[in-house]
Formats: structure tokens, sequence, C-alpha cells
């Protein structure tokens, strides 16, 4: 593993519904491979241990190792609180249907000191299914979205201290954490965008998390706090989060009008 002596476990998220691909996409053959190998070939350079989280479809993994999901959440967090119960280990998180990650995309997340590190694109959207998490650090994170019956991955962001990672400063082609939704994205496509606003890493630890203080206390003002600082340092997509949770006609359609400014267009290549 080269200058990367801690002992790393890859888990690859496998266990989505595929509903705009129509059919199964982690086993879906694409150039002689499925599309999860790619995300496990770029693994291998990189961690000492691969598993598939593969929920409902663990039929389609036979011979491989498998880990179930967490019956306290739904969607990726299921797969997340299995992995951090199971393993003391480095964990890094991909999923399936992203078959242009390269091995430098896991380097970069596994070299930030944050017990949780993540991409995040130029216009300020974090591609948050690829990211690196200290067990340790996450499992009373999760204790505490468990308790309020939250699903949102990002809320992990928000909670554990954690590296934003600008692809930018890095080097790193944004199309490497693009993911496939429909056959036609396998076409190869680079993602444009209109604006940048999160050029340089930053590594966000509150002293009391807001999300923390508005699930145990209700304090509205926590969130709006959050919310600023999210704003203020181009994280725009976490912004848009928060804008959700405060709940009021002016925040919901504003995060919505943020989801869809941030959202990566994708430009055929020449």
């Amino acid at each position: 593993m080269g200058l990367l002596a801690c002992v790393v476990v890859l888990v690859v998220f496998a266990g989505g519904r595929s509903s705009r691909f129509g059919r199964d996409k982690c086993t879906y053959v694409h150039g002689g491979r499925r599309l999860i190998d790619y995300v496990i070939e770029a693994g291998r350079e990189v961690v000492d241990k691969v598993v598939i989280a593969a929920g409902q479809n663990a039929h389609l993994y036979p011979g491989e190792e498998v880990v179930a999901d967490s019956p306290r959440f739904s969607g990726p967090l299921a797969a997340v609180d299995s992995a951090v119960q199971l393993f003391d280990e480095t964990l890094i998180f991909a999923p399936c249907d992203a078959p242009y990650l390269r091995p430098a995309a896991f380097r970069e997340l596994l070299r930030a000191e944050a017990p949780l590190s993540v991409w995040v694109f130029p216009n300020g959207r974090v591609e948050s299914a690829i990211f690196k998490a200290e067990p340790a650090a996450a499992r009373e994170a999760l204790g505490l979205l468990a308790q309020h019956r939250r699903s949102r991955l990002d809320d992990l962001f928000r909670l554990v201290p954690t590296e934003f990672l600008a692809v930018e400063k890095h080097g790193a082609d944004p199309t490497w954490l693009l993911n496939v939704n429909k056959a036609q994205d396998l076409a190869g496509a680079a993602p444009a965008f209109k604006y940048k606003v999160f050029l340089d890493d930053y590594l966000l630890q509150w002293g009391e998390p807001p999300l923390a203080r508005w699930l145990t206390l209700g304090d509205v003002e926590a969130l709006r706090t959050e919310f600023l600082r999210y704003v203020e340092v181009g994280l725009l997509s976490m912004a848009a989060h928060v804008a959700k949770d405060l709940g009021t006609p002016s925040f919901r359609a504003l995060a919505e009008i943020i989801y869809e400014a941030v959202d990566i267009e994708k430009a055929r290549q020449g």
C-alpha cells in the first residue's frame, strides 16, 4: 500500500433498485466487466479488503464477501451502519455505479487526517457516496441519526469532523466521481460547471454540531448558523440539506433552487 500503512476496507454500495437504469446496474456488463468490477479494481490498488453492501441484492454475488444492511436504517446509511459496527479498520465507501473511479480518488481521501473525508465538485456539490470514515468516530453519530429516524447520508458529515476535498486543488478529474444513472451515461461524458465556488479544502468541525442541537433540543437558530456556514464556504449542497430541515416554505423552495444549481450537467466528450 505504499505510504498508506493503515489497514483499509472498501465497502461498495450495491443494494439499490436501479429503477432509472431498468435493471441492476452493479452487475451490468460494460466493456467486458460488470460496473461494480471497475470500482473494485480501482480500490484493490489502495485497500486491503473489499466487501459488497448488497442489501436485497445479495443473491447477485455468490462467492463474494457481502455485508448485510443494518435494520436501523434504509438506503446507503444501512450499509454504513453495518460496516462501522463490523469493522474497526479505516473504511472507504463507494457506489457500484461509478466505473470511472481511479485509485488516486481513494488515496487522497485516505491522506486526509479528519475522521471523515469526502470529495466536493467545483460547483459546491458534495459527492456524498464516495468517502472515508473512521468507524469509531462514526458510531455515536449513527446512533443519534437512528434515534431520530434520519436517512440522509450527508448527515454524517454534519455531525462528525470532516475534511471536504476540492477536486480542482487535488488535480482530480471530476469524471472519476460520476455515477451512471442511465445506460446512455456509459457513452462517455464530462461534467460541465457553470460556476466554481469550492476550490480549496475545508475542514469542518463543530464544538457542538448544529444538527445535534436541533435534533435533541429543537434549536432552529443552530440550523440557521449551519446554513450560513455552508453558504459562506461554498458547500452548497450541504446548505440545501439544512434548508430542507429548516422546513419553511421559503427555505424548502430555496433548497430546491440550490439542488438544481449544483446538479452535474454532462457534456458528451468529443
